[in-house]
């Protein structure tokens, strides 16, 4: 695992570095020494520029147009950067040599500016986006809500996960047997495991749909399923390590502290994830809490960074487990400590904003689809069958077994529900790339199957918002037929031009929070949305650039809402006059 990172940035290397051994020959302090020259600095910002704005222009513009997600259209955005067809890194501006001098022997070292840029964009995803991504997946999972969706949404996330890694497997391995191994099969299997919550979830807050029970189980049934991909991932590694599917050299590059036999390599992780649970559990919270008591509260994103870059290190290079594991116990477990979500406000912006289009373009940049052949496109249109088929089926078995153990038939799942719950999950995203881009730098699967994996993915997050669409109007005619009304409603109090709508948001929560009725809000930012979701109570206060601020939820509490947030206000001002 811990080679992953290094193996992906030697394929981008030129021969001119003159590699022996795995190991490249320049000297020891000839880089620190030469310093780097403020136009090679001009040209990496410019680089990151482009691939910032574009993935950016693209994204919206193919979510305007075609609405395709903004998370598939920044993927798309990369490709287009990369040798499928501009190839960004032929650029000359890009392409002009960064040369070091070594004044001991006389050699002059020669690397293309490009090739140096590509491999910043893939270590900064690999260490900073891949841990906050997983940190902030940790932070957003709470038990209490996973309890609350109870059976179905438990259920739909371990089968949501174990069917569709079966169901790649057998198509992969026992159908397409010369083309795929075993160990690839159950690696493309794995990228498959998770959902992508934060694409459906956008589409059912544009489309107001959020009370649906469908629509909580998903929230549910994501957690399961991503922590599920997690361990199983780590566990996949660990039979990879102790040759459980044969001789690990033959599969992946290893070191020998890593090859072990299979029980030591689970007892070694059982103790691994005990001591993340012990530490996290009694170190983390209180120290959150005492930087809070000691109004300190402005260290706390800092803190929770540093804990979380050691966790995902701990996870890799002493656990043996995936860095990812990690890094979403860490977030898990800063949770308990930060009841006001203050890390999570400062680092999802910054996350969204710079950090996630970034990593999306470096998975575009490193796919050219030009080498897929017309058999590879076939694959990928019957995996994309596949990947969708086996999360819906495991949604409808999930909901059938809800219906046959539950006791009051008032709850049964109609098949429009489960029909839409499975329309949730189908979506790939930011954790099945992660998961690709692990097993492709760790050479667990090829680079065939890595633009096969991610054109899949892409697919996925296209496809999902359309089932969903189908699911809404099939919606309306059932409960047409049905005259079902629904006790939840949503409120659009619109823009404020005087105060601003944002610092109005701002209000609204910062009030909320502070009351006795109401607390426990988490703020998510969603294609520009502001989301603050009262885990306690079934509301939700949306900000949107567009819409102003939107109450939904249960009618009583957003008049609770209302009232306080009024009667704050007017004792303001009040007090002014």
């Amino acid at each position: 695992m811990k080679n992953c990172i290094f193996l992906s940035f030697l394929s981008f290397l030129p021969l001119s570095m003159m590699a022996y051994g795995g190991q490249l020959t320049i000297p020891e302090g000839v880089l620190l020494s030469s310093g780097v020259q403020p136009e090679f600095v001009a040209k990496f910002a410019f680089f990151i520029a482009l691939l910032l704005l574009w993935t950016t222009l693209v994204g919206k513009i193919l979510k305007m147009i075609l609405h395709i997600p903004i998370i598939a259209g920044q993927i798309i955005a990369g490709v287009f950067l990369g040798p499928s067809f501009f190839n960004i890194k032929s650029l000359s501006i890009f392409a002009m040599p960064f040369e070091v001098f070594d004044r001991a022997t006389g050699v002059l070292y020669s690397i293309a500016s490009s090739d140096i840029f590509i491999i910043f964009v893939l270590l900064l995803s690999s260490a900073f986006t891949v841990p906050y991504l997983l940190w902030i997946a940790g932070h957003e999972t709470d038990i209490k809500d996973m309890l609350k969706v109870g059976f179905t949404a438990v259920t739909a996330g371990v089968l949501g996960v174990m069917i569709p890694v079966f169901s790649v497997v057998l198509f992969l391995f026992y159908c397409l047997g010369s083309y795929f191994s075993l160990v690839q099969s159950i690696g493309l299997g794995l990228i498959f495991a998770a959902t992508s919550v934060s694409i459906p979830i956008a589409m059912l807050f544009a489309r107001e749909k959020m009370h649906l029970r469908s629509s909580k189980a998903t929230l549910g049934a994501a957690i399961v399923d991503d922590i599920l991909s997690i361990i199983l991932l780590s566990i996949f590694f660990i039979c990879l390590q102790s040759g459980f599917f044969g001789e690990p050299q033959d599969l992946i590059v290893f070191s020998s502290e890593h090859t072990r036999g299979i029980v030591e390599a689970i007892v070694y992780m059982l103790v691994s994830f005990a001591v993340i649970a012990l530490f996290g559990y009694f170190i983390i919270p209180p120290l959150v809490r005492l930087l809070k008591d000691k109004s300190q509260t402005h260290l706390i994103s800092s803190v929770a960074n540093g804990i979380m870059f050691l966790y995902f290190a701990f996870a890799e290079l002493v656990g043996h487990l995936a860095g990812i594991t990690g890094a979403y116990f860490a977030g898990f477990f800063h949770r308990m400590g930060d009841n006001r979500h203050t890390a999570e406000k400062v680092i999802s912006p910054f996350v969204n904003a710079i950090l996630l289009p970034i990593f999306l373009a470096s998975i575009g940049l490193q796919v050219n689809i030009q080498l897929l052949s017309s058999y590879q496109w076939i694959i990928v249109v019957l995996l994309t069958v596949v990947a969708i088929f086996s999360k819906v089926a495991s949604c409808y078995v999930s909901s059938f077994l809800s219906n046959i153990l539950g006791r009051r038939k008032k709850n049964r799942w109609r098949s429009v529900d489960s029909y839409l719950f499975g329309s949730s999950m189908s979506a790939r995203g930011e954790v099945g790339l992660v998961i690709a881009t692990i097993l492709n730098g760790a050479q667990v699967i090829s680079y065939q199957h890595y633009i096969i994996a991610v054109v899949v993915i892409v697919l996925t997050t296209i496809i999902s918002p359309i089932m969903l669409s189908v699911g809404f109007y099939w919606l309306d005619k059932v409960e047409k037929k049905e005259g079902v009304e629904y006790k939840d409603i949503i409120v659009n109090v619109g823009l404020f031009d005087v105060i601003g709508t944002t610092q109005m948001f701002n209000i609204i929560v910062g009030r909320v929070e502070r009351s006795d009725l109401f607390k426990n809000s988490i703020i998510r930012f969603s294609e520009g949305r502001r989301i603050a979701n009262l885990e306690e109570h079934n509301v939700k206060i949306i900000y949107s650039p567009d819409d102003g601020i939107v109450f939904e939820g249960n009618e009583r509490d957003i008049k609770k809402i209302l009232k306080i947030v009024k009667s704050s206000i007017m004792s303001d001002v009040e007090r002014i006059s």
